[in-house]
């Protein structure tokens, strides 16, 4: 389902909701969204505020390039799935909430680092939770992101290709 589809639901089960609550329930259900608004902007502000005091934008930038020189280098010896858990936190670093395989695909097939197929790895990592799909696609081509295991699993990835120097080991993840 997409995103698009699960807000109109909601907003169709909260038109039809609000009629059934009585005046002091949509009070206290008005606030709670507001205090969720607020906790949401609260920690967004955090999020930037931290990013400042961290270099952010110099570390993202830092780390982007990292991810570009171990695709791009063909000492790195990556299985299919480091190469798509790469390419997933590359993208989100540049700002996209949801991958779609086809884009992956043709980040990848830049590189030359292409899976032969990269909707059964994508399946594959869901199943050990690093991946979470969010809609299926036409022709197989699936939305999904990083969950938090699968960006410390990658943020892992690189700390480990970062020391080893591209040099000749075994696949970290499988």
């Amino acid at each position: 389902m997409s995103d698009t589809h699960n807000i109109r639901n909601l907003t169709h089960s909260l038109t039809n909701a609000h009629e059934d609550l009585s005046v002091e329930q949509l009070e206290l259900y008005q606030a709670f969204i507001t205090k969720s608004l607020e906790f949401r902007k609260a920690e967004e502000a955090l999020n930037s505020a931290l990013d400042k005091e961290d270099g952010g934008d110099q570390k993202t930038s830092e780390t982007l390039r990292a991810i570009r020189r171990f695709l791009d280098d063909p000492s790195y010896r990556l299985s299919g799935s480091e190469c798509v858990l790469l390419a997933c936190l590359y993208k989100e670093l540049e700002g996209e909430e949801h991958v779609e395989t086809k884009r992956i695909n043709i980040y990848l097939h830049s590189y030359d680092r292409k899976p032969a197929n990269t909707t059964k790895i994508v399946d594959h990592l869901e199943k050990k939770d690093l991946i979470k799909i969010n809609s299926e696609g036409l022709h197989s081509h699936k939305m999904y992101r990083l969950t938090k295991e699968g960006q410390a699993c990658t943020w892992t990835l690189i700390d480990r290709l970062t020391e080893d120097g591209g040099r000749e080991r075994l696949a970290v993840i499988s």
